[in-house]
This record gives C-alpha cells, sequence and structure tokens, in this order.
C-alpha cells in the first residue's frame, strides 16, 4: 500500500510538471509573437547593406548626367509635342520665386537636409532617399554654378529637372505612406478597442 501510494504521488507530481513546462511554454510563445507582433518590424534584405547607397548615388547620377546633357542643349530646342526639352538656368527657387538669391537658397537647402536626415527615421526610405537626392542635386548646381539647371519642359508646367522630380515624388510618396500608416494604427486600435470590450463582456 506504501508503494502503491508513492507511485501515485510520483505520478501527479510529474503530471504537474509537465502541465507546468506546457503552460511555460505556451506564455512564452504568446509574448514573443505579441512582441514581433507590435514591437518587431522585420527589415527587407534590400533596404539593408549597400542598397540605399547604391540607390542614392544612382539618383545622384542621374541627375549629374542629364544636366552635363542638357548643357548641350544651349541655343537649341528638341520638341517632342507636349514635351520640349531646352536649356534654361534658374538662380530662384520653384515656380521662379527668390530669384538671385542663391546663397539664401543653398543655406535653405542644407538647414532642409539637416532637419530630414535627423528625422530620417519618421520617413519611408525612398522617400527620405528621394528627397536628399534631389535636394543635394540641386545644391551641387547652386555651388558649382550659382544656379540650377532646368531642361524639362510639359508646356503646362514651370521648366525642372531630375532633380525637381525625385524631390516632389518623394514627398508625394512619403505623405502616401503616412496616411497609410496612420490608417493602421486607428484600425488596429479599433480592433483593441473590440477586443477589450469583449474581454470586459466575458
Amino acid at each position: 500500500m506504501v508503494l502503491k501510494k508513492k507511485t501515485g504521488k510520483r505520478v501527479i507530481n510529474n503530471s504537474k510538471t509537465n502541465l507546468k513546462l506546457k503552460t511555460d511554454k505556451v506564455k512564452k510563445d504568446v509574448n514573443e509573437n505579441s512582441f514581433k507582433d507590435e514591437n518587431y518590424k522585420e527589415e527587407n534584405p534590400k533596404t539593408l547593406g549597400y542598397y540605399p547607397v547604391i540607390l542614392f548615388l544612382l539618383f545622384i547620377i542621374i541627375d549629374r548626367i542629364t544636366k552635363i546633357w542638357a548643357l548641350t542643349l544651349a541655343g537649341k530646342r528638341v520638341d517632342f509635342g507636349i514635351l520640349e526639352f531646352v536649356y534654361t538656368t534658374n538662380t530662384g527657387a520653384g515656380f521662379s520665386i527668390l530669384q538671385n538669391q542663391n546663397t539664401l537658397l543653398s543655406w535653405i537647402a542644407v538647414i532642409a537636409l539637416g532637419v530630414i536626415i535627423y528625422y530620417y527615421s519618421h520617413f519611408p526610405k525612398l522617400g527620405f532617399l528621394m528627397i536628399i537626392s534631389g535636394i543635394i542635386g540641386n545644391l551641387i548646381d547652386r555651388i558649382m554654378y550659382g544656379y540650377v539647371i532646368d531642361f524639362i519642359n510639359f508646356k503646362i508646367w514651370p521648366i525642372f529637372n531630375i532633380a525637381d522630380s525625385l524631390v516632389f515624388l518623394g514627398v508625394v510618396y512619403t505623405i502616401i505612406v503616412w496616411i497609410r500608416e496612420e490608417k493602421e494604427k486607428d484600425k488596429k486600435k479599433k480592433i483593441s478597442k473590440k477586443n477589450g470590450k469583449e474581454k470586459y463582456i466575458i
């Protein structure tokens, strides 16, 4: 009888131990999953390593090459109907504002770069790279020539260049990403509130 009691105790103890181990494992898995879902953002391999640097340099090189090509258009026009390539210079900012204020605009560009780089974590990577590439592309012009080279003319819009396009598209892309992120946050808040109410009712 004593042996049976001891055996019974051992079986019960083993069952409790196994149950405790399983419970701990489940808790661990739940905690890990919630951490990954809420706090951990898995990085895309293409955003790591040299890809951002290569993309940044590619944007700058394309801007420089097209501007060097635009220099050959001096006194010429390449007309394709709604699109025309013509060499022009701009000593001001977009839409020809602040003309002959190259020094002021150069400092504004440097300050804007500093602010954007400081808050880079708030920007989507592609948007960030496009914006800083465009700003630097035009800043190089201002430092080298004292003006910005423009050559793309759609005839219904002020003449611009690749750097201008990069800044514009980068800003648009960034705004779209921010709007989507805000919608996702609102969606998650609604789901969490709904789950909280359900738990309270249960």
